[in-house]
């Protein structure tokens, strides 16, 4: 799967759905790139993080949170699925020194997504051509389902935060 994909997947399958905003302005192109990290090739296979220069510090931390939420997934299925067969998701890491390139800054998103640094190396058309949203966009990573809202707290099902420290002893 590309890495535009599994991130999509994280927002689409982890209720995190009110990210398909921020995603819908998005292509594969808008995310960092990778390459192999260093001339050994070892199993599993280690990629080095090509930062794109355009994304903000809170864009990229929250695309390596859903890259967490992806690997972790992949590692531990749900109740009642099987493991994921193939290959493992790409260990992607940011080294020191890593290259870091312009890369390919879509329009139309919030002020944050974009570094101020890079702003304000462009060209003033450059900048308006951009289309920049004047508010933030917020990043937070709070799982919300739909069904858990329309069922209301008296489903009788349990999640986590219903459990204190006995009720994980009896699992």
């Amino acid at each position: 799967m590309k890495l535009f994909d599994t991130r999509l997947s994280v927002i689409l399958e982890r209720g995190l759905a009110r990210h398909s905003l921020l995603f819908d302005r998005l292509l594969p192109q808008n995310m960092s790139g990778d390459e192999t990290d260093g001339e050994t090739r070892a199993l599993p296979m280690v990629y080095r993080i090509v930062e794109s220069r355009w994304q903000s510090i809170e864009l990229k931390t929250f695309l390596r949170a859903l890259d967490a939420k992806y690997r972790h997934g992949w590692e531990k299925p749900r109740p009642g699925q099987r493991a994921t067969g193939g290959n493992p998701p790409r260990t992607r890491v940011l080294r020191e020194g890593s290259r870091v390139e312009d890369g390919y800054a879509p329009a139309g998103l919030w002020r944050n997504c974009y570094d101020p640094d890079w702003l304000r190396g462009l060209e003033p058309y450059q900048r308006r051509a951009l289309k920049i949203i004047g508010a933030n966009y917020d990043f937070d990573m709070t799982p919300h389902f739909a069904e858990d809202e329309a069922m209301g707290e008296e489903d009788g099902t349990m999640n986590e935060d219903d459990m204190d420290e006995e009720d994980e002893d009896d699992i």
